[in-house]
């Protein structure tokens, strides 16, 4: 397995674990988690709309990340020719 092989199957892993925790294990600890006692629930809404559209966002980011092009062809500044 050569260097770039592996890498893409760490991603592929790191993905996956990131996927089940976002998804699954988050969701479960938010239902789980007793009342609070704290600000107006207006602001509990706002701060767990907030960090949902964090989770949703980094994790687009990642699937992007990882799609992309590892070797770009001759768009890519390092090839080139400076006239």
């Amino acid at each position: 397995m050569t260097r770039g092989q592996r890498g893409r199957a760490i991603a592929r892993e790191e993905l996956a674990l990131a996927a089940i925790l976002a998804f699954v294990v988050g969701p479960f600890l938010f239902i789980a988690a007793p009342g609070s006692m704290g600000p107006s629930p207006r602001f509990q809404e706002l701060s767990l709309a907030v960090g949902v559209l964090g989770l949703v966002v980094g994790f687009a980011w990642m699937i992007r990340i990882y799609r992309g092009d590892p070797e770009p062809d001759q768009r890519s500044w390092r090839y080139r020719a400076w006239d």
